[in-house]
């Protein structure tokens, strides 16, 4: 059951990966083009920028379809964890894209003297690459949102720091154009900071995945809810979660009358095992295990199976 959304969840991620990527490189060359003519130093930074995030964008595809692979001898879990590793990944080059501009910045403060004003070509690169990444910002947090795939989010954010990046290139461009050049490197240092912060949190974010973290506790709650449903489960001895790729995991020990036959408590399990499948469309793998109750008193003054039995 889970395998079909697996697979749509890849073709959605693989998609919109593509589609970063062509954007980019069609960026970069704007971004180059009209930097370069138009003595723009903020915007070529944007557009190197640019062609490292059509290589980020091409491991994240690469990433996301390897993630879907069925499991093998030497991977009997799956793939999923690549998905967060590669979001790991994104989020180092979104960091190290934050530093660079950042460090720029600062440098460009003390050699004042040495900056050339651009013309107002620049201002045409800065303002497509702007409303083409929120664009594609909104695509992909939507996508992120249906998949749930961490990489994706990375994606998001990282069209989130591009808007920024150029955003700062535009300003510096029109700061120094009015005779205020030193807005350029003062609005790069506040938008590396920006970005780094950005990269914090994806990082964050795919290594929750990776440490194999619960789910949260409203989703535990449900859990225990469906579980509990069942009148033959007297108690939940043990529910533990981890999360996988754009789902989760369930592991669940529950407590029922020790005098049921071997079918019966069989048959238990399996009804919460379907039970969990169906309320819960990003459960990967569920496995239920049936404990005897102890046989006292606060199970047996209620229970009429050992009355049956002698």
């Amino acid at each position: 059951m889970g395998k079909p959304a697996r697979s749509a969840h890849t073709k959605t991620g693989v998609r919109i990966s593509l589609i970063s990527i062509v954007s980019s490189i069609l960026l970069s060359l704007l971004k180059l083009t009209t930097g370069i003519v138009g003595k723009s130093s903020a915007l070529v930074s944007d557009g190197v920028n640019s062609i490292s995030d059509i290589v980020s964008y091409t491991v994240v595809m690469g990433g996301v379809a390897a993630s879907d692979r069925e499991a093998d001898s030497n991977h009997q879990y799956g793939h999923e964890k690549l998905e967060s590793i590669v979001s790991v990944f994104l989020a180092l080059v979104i960091f190290g894209t934050g530093v660079g501009i950042g460090l720029s910045g600062i440098r460009n403060i003390g050699h004042m003297d040495t900056l050339a004003i651009p013309t107002l070509l620049p201002l045409l690169g800065a303002g497509f690459s702007i409303v083409t990444k929120l664009v594609l910002w909104q695509l992909t947090t939507r996508a992120a949102k249906k998949t749930g795939l961490n990489s994706l989010r990375a994606l998001a954010t990282d069209h989130v720091s591009d808007v920024l990046s150029s955003t700062g290139a535009l300003v510096g461009v029109v700061g120094a154009r009015l005779g205020y050049p030193v807005l350029d490197p003062i609005a790069s240092v506040m938008i590396a900071l920006l970005i780094v912060k950005s990269a914090v949190e994806v990082f964050r974010s795919a290594i929750s995945v990776l440490m194999d973290s619960s789910v949260d506790n409203n989703t535990k709650a449900q859990l225990e809810k469906a579980i509990l449903s069942n009148p033959q489960v007297q108690r939940i001895d043990l529910l533990r979660t981890r999360t996988v790729g754009a789902g989760f995991w369930v592991e669940v020990e529950i407590c029922c009358c020790r005098h049921l036959h071997l079918h019966e408590a069989h048959d238990i399990a399996e009804e919460i095992h379907d039970r969990i499948e169906d309320k819960f469309p990003k459960v990967r793998h569920v496995m239920v295990h049936t404990n005897p109750c102890s046989g006292d008193n606060e199970f047996c003054n209620r229970c009429k199976a050992k009355d049956l039995l002698e």
